[in-house]
């Protein structure tokens, strides 16, 4: 509930309670002036008759003085009634208002929560799919190798009874399997390098999507509260407008 909110509602209560002040104020006044009314009646005390005119005046002064004490009673209680009304349905209207807003926020990080969950699913798919491939690139590798070392085992045995352009050609072709290898070694390294960073990224990612979560739990649980206080409120402030009632009543 805003600043401007808890002003509107000191000042709807302020002004019930001068009402009921006023009210109080004036119900006094009428009971003096009954009792006053009652003291101006004709009588005869020591035997002394008063004039009935000067008694009828002050009679229809009086009678005029309650009938408008009467009507600003019934102003006045017609006042409290309007206020009354009036501060009943700004709290309603504000209760909804913070309800409704409680109930969007709530379906927005729902909505959220699906969203990453989603996410989540997608980086545990991608990471299964390349950790597959990198495990079929390993293989390969390894029967790349081996059947290179078969190669040179075999060129090395044939070059045994062949000429030295043989053995030329033997020896240029160990350096390009040294080569090969080196380079295959090179590409397993940056794999490896590449699979390390994106365990990585996805520890990062986990932890940072466990915080967004826990987080969101605990708009929901903020938001949830507050709802709960609002709906206190509403009931505490529709107790105090049924007292006022029942003791206008």
């Amino acid at each position: 509930m805003s600043n401007g909110e808890v002003g509107k509602i000191h000042v709807l209560k302020q002004q019930v309670h001068t009402l009921r002040h006023d009210l109080a104020e004036k119900n006094a006044l009428l009971t003096t002036v009954q009792k006053q009314l009652n003291r101006h009646q004709p009588n005869q005390p020591n035997g002394i008759v008063q004039s009935e005119s000067t008694t009828g005046r002050v009679i229809e002064n009086l009678q005029a003085e309650i009938d408008h004490l009467k009507k600003d009673l019934a102003d006045s209680k017609t006042q409290i009634h309007v206020a009354k009304v009036s501060h009943m349905k700004f709290e309603r209207d504000n209760a909804s208002l913070k309800l409704r807003q409680s109930e969007l926020k709530v379906s927005d990080l729902e909505r959220k929560l699906q969203e990453a969950l989603a996410g989540k699913e997608k980086a545990e798919y991608e990471y299964t799919l390349l950790s597959k491939e990198m495990q079929a690139f390993k293989t390969r590798y390894t029967k790349d190798v081996e059947i290179v070392k078969k190669e040179f085992k075999s060129l090395r045995e044939e070059m045994n009874s062949t000429s030295r352009q043989l053995e030329d050609v033997v020896l240029m072709t160990s350096v390009r399997i040294e080569e090969l290898n080196s380079e295959r070694k090179d590409e397993l390294g940056n794999l490896e390098s590449i699979h390390a960073q994106l365990q990585e990224n996805q520890d990062k990612y986990a932890a940072k999507l466990f915080s967004e979560i826990e987080a969101m739990k605990k708009d929901v649980e903020i938001s949830s509260q507050k709802t709960k206080e609002y709906s206190e409120q509403v009931a505490k402030i529709k107790g105090e407008i049924a007292e006022i009632l029942i003791n206008d009543l």
